[in-house]
């Protein structure tokens, strides 16, 4: 199985004609499997695809799960996911027709906190559910990753899943190992979400190309033990990004057993 997560650009100049032809490169590499981000449904390209499953986010873009057998539906939350109700447009969760099927999750997570967000945005979130048994890696603001996280957990305890998308983090956002990213990504990974990266030599890999920045990679690709186990390999597709500047973001593939 190829999957691919990519953060297609649309929220940042990567619109009309270069947004037709990003979904060109996507769709010319016979993919099982898509999680994207920054996407702006496109009718004419998705219809290559057995199911589709969108949120928006901002405007006209947001994130989807694509897959090419027709064999998932679209997973919404409930009252018992207060978070993921209140930040729904921050993920795209795809729900297995099987019982033994595979779940896949496509995530956005801001790279400014709530916190942040609010003082920009007055009210824009005013109002937010309980915190209570949320782990955070700061004491004093919070990201849709950490929520997201924290609800979906009891859904996709006991089921294979692959979660992947841009969480606007870095290790290399921190001086130390010490700092608040790394405490991200142990707090994730305690929570069973865990790098796909991490069995094939990966630390670190350069998925963001804006000009003059750092070598961040800031786009990730999570999931349970058994999937982890079997993956075969896991590449960035630099040229997409590099060469022929279809995004910012270069898209991840990673191939499973």
């Amino acid at each position: 199985m190829k999957i691919l997560t990519w953060n297609m650009g649309a929220a940042f100049g990567f619109r009309g004609a270069k947004h037709e032809l990003a979904w060109e490169w996507l769709n010319a590499q016979d993919a099982d499997v898509a999680l994207l981000q920054e996407v702006v449904p496109r009718p004419e390209f998705s219809s290559a695809w057995g199911s589709t499953i969108w949120t928006n986010k901002y405007q006209n873009w947001g994130s989807a799960v694509l897959t090419k057998a027709n064999q998932h539906v679209k997973w919404s939350p409930t009252d018992a996911h207060p978070w993921l109700r209140r930040i729904g447009g921050a993920v795209a969760i795809a729900q297995p027709v099987e019982p033994d099927g595979l779940w896949f999750v496509s995530v956005h997570s801001d790279a400014s906190s709530f916190e942040n967000t609010h003082k920009r945005y007055p009210k824009t979130y005013a109002h937010l559910p309980s915190r209570d048994g949320i782990a955070r890696c700061s004491t004093t603001e919070m990201w849709e990753i950490e929520p997201l996280a924290h609800e979906l957990r009891p859904t996709l305890r006991g089921q294979q899943f692959v979660m992947g998308g841009d969480l606007n983090s870095s290790r290399l956002f921190d001086t130390t190992s010490e700092g608040e990213n790394w405490r991200l990504f142990e707090n994730l990974k305690s929570q069973g979400y865990l790098d796909l990266g991490t069995r094939q030599g990966v630390s670190e890999r350069q998925t963001y190309f804006k000009q003059n920045a750092r070598p961040f990679q800031l786009d990730y690709v999570f999931g349970d033990a058994l999937t982890e186990s079997r993956v075969r390999s896991w590449q960035v597709h630099t040229q997409a990004a590099q060469e022929l500047n279809l995004s910012d973001h270069a898209p991840i593939e990673i191939e499973i057993d």
